[in-house]
């Protein structure tokens, strides 16, 4: 693993999930974890670390932080608004930010798949299995017509069959393997369940809200 791919990666994510909130509010997240990267990076280099290891330990660093992810771009959409038209306008952002999460997580996937292999080396006939993971969520889309409370349990299922996947693979003894460690396989299927799940907490954030019952 190279250590600026997986910081490219991590940039990526902190785009997507920065993206439909106010410009000042995105670059000075974007530029902070650019400057952690860049530091933490350094940082390692200095003191002999081996790039792999580095790689792994910024990608350790991107799955442990993803709630948090989820939690500050919640923070910055929870305002509440005093117009029926706002509140409106804050469900669709928050639809529109659980897509773009979500197909950021298929795209990365299937990349993974194609270019390095997520188990394994690339190649590996176990990675078919990931096709079946979105298989569930493409399915679960459909079946709840993409509607903001069924598309949060399709993700959540989508989720639930990333997980299945790893523990078939560490029944298959895929961990074992010279080109795949326990770590690796933890923590690459951790970071796509991860992204599944922030996906569903902003589809349920999409959901409309009945207005209360005056009595």
């Amino acid at each position: 693993m190279n250590p600026e791919r997986v910081a490219a990666l991590v940039t990526r994510w902190v785009r997507c999930y920065t993206r439909g909130l106010p410009a000042p509010i995105a670059e000075r997240r974007i530029g902070e974890i650019a400057a952690d990267l860049h530091d933490h990076i350094t940082c390692e280099r200095d003191a002999g670390t081996g790039g792999t290891r580095i790689a792994l330990g910024l990608l350790s660093r991107m799955v442990r932080g993803l709630p948090a992810d989820v939690s500050w771009r919640g923070q910055h959409l929870q305002d509440r608004f005093p117009t029926l038209e706002e509140a409106m306008k804050k469900q669709k952002t928050a639809y529109r930010s659980a897509v773009g999460v979500a197909l950021a997580a298929a795209l990365i996937l299937l990349w993974g798949m194609g270019a390095v292999g997520v188990i394994g080396v690339e190649g590996d006939r176990a990675d078919l299995m990931y096709f079946g993971v979105l298989a569930v969520g493409v399915v679960g889309a459909v079946l709840a017509r993409f509607r903001p409370a069924g598309m949060a349990r399709a993700l959540v299922a989508t989720a639930a069959a990333q997980a299945l996947v790893t523990v078939l693979a560490f029944a298959a003894g895929k961990h074992e393997s010279p080109a795949t460690s326990v770590l690796e396989l933890l923590g690459l299927n951790g970071f796509f369940a991860a992204l599944f799940l922030g996906s569903a907490w902003l589809f349920r954030r999409a959901e409309p809200r009945k207005p209360p019952v005056l009595r």
